[in-house]
């Protein structure tokens, strides 16, 4: 099996009292003191993630100097389920808190970085919100919320310039009049289903999420794909729902890259982007030291 040269091994792994949670551990053959990565299963896909992209992501990032594991949750992969009464949610919270106590132990280090794609940033966003040993998150396609210039934009990209010649108050009377103003569309369930169905939480709930958490110190990069729909299709549509958030948390827009980021060259670009945003951490730590 090859590794790049400056991944030193990866390793199997396993969490909790019972050992029932596993995980792939891949570590730089040279360690700095840099926050550790978990990148946590999206959906029920086991922790090689969608098409591979989590092996490449954590060698990758392993390369940069960073501890970055692969965790199966439980039930899922070579992950046990144990008897328990928690939804799942919570299940996910517990199994990641038991995981980070597992890697802090291991080696010291500077705090967590999560990543999750789809229900994995969900379930990253509610493990960061009750755990303060993470620093940092990466959320790709986590909650996103169709606006009245995304439905613009939608509408604009399915009929053409002519929509573009409309004021914007032109606009607005035409989609009231279409009934297009707070309903869901059918780009709106497009997304759902390309997302598995998966349910928003409230936009106010996510909009305090967010604010507790960069306030908290927390660094936040939101990636998103094209497969949303109106949900999320502009480079700035985070900014126009949640505008005190802009300079403080970064977002990515990918508009080529379906939900699952199948080809190849989307994986490279959403790589590229995490690498990129995981440097300027660092280059930020190195700038705080004495």
């Amino acid at each position: 099996m090859h590794f790049e040269q400056s991944v030193a091994r990866e390793r199997v792994a396993c969490f909790g009292e019972e050992g029932n949670l596993v995980g792939i551990v891949a570590e730089p053959s040279t360690p700095k003191q840099l926050p550790k990565i978990l990148i946590l299963n999206a959906g029920v896909l086991h922790r090689v993630g969608p098409h591979r992209l989590h092996v490449r992501l954590a060698r990758r990032l392993a390369e940069l100097g960073h501890v970055a594991t692969r965790l199966d949750l439980s039930g899922i992969g070579d992950s046990r389920a144990l008897p328990s009464q928690m939804t799942f949610r919570q299940s996910s919270v517990a199994d990641i808190r038991t995981a980070l106590d597992g890697l802090a132990e291991d080696k010291p280090g500077m705090g967590f970085i999560l990543f999750g794609l789809c229900s994995g940033a969900d379930n990253a966003l509610a493990a960061a919100e009750v755990d303060p040993r993470i620093v940092g998150l990466v959320l790709v396609d986590p909650p996103a919320y169709a606006s009245r210039r995304s439905r613009f934009r939608q509408l604009s990209d399915q009929g053409g310039s002519v929509w573009l010649k409309l004021p914007v108050r032109g606009v607005e009377w035409l989609f009231r009049r279409l009934g297009l103003g707070r309903k869901r569309s059918s780009g709106d369930a497009a997304s759902q289903a390309a997302t598995g169905g998966r349910e928003m939480p409230p936009i106010e709930a996510y909009r305090r999420q967010l604010n507790v958490l960069v306030d908290r110190g927390v660094r936040i990069l939101a990636i998103y794909s094209g497969a949303l729909g109106a949900r999320y299709n502009g480079p700035d549509q985070l900014f126009e729902h949640f505008p005190e958030l802009r300079g403080k948390m970064e977002c990515a827009f990918f508009p080529t890259a379906n939900h699952t980021f199948t080809e190849l060259s989307a994986q490279s670009e959403l790589e590229s982007r995490v690498v990129r945003w995981c440097l300027e951490g660092q280059e930020a730590t190195l700038a705080r030291e004495p």
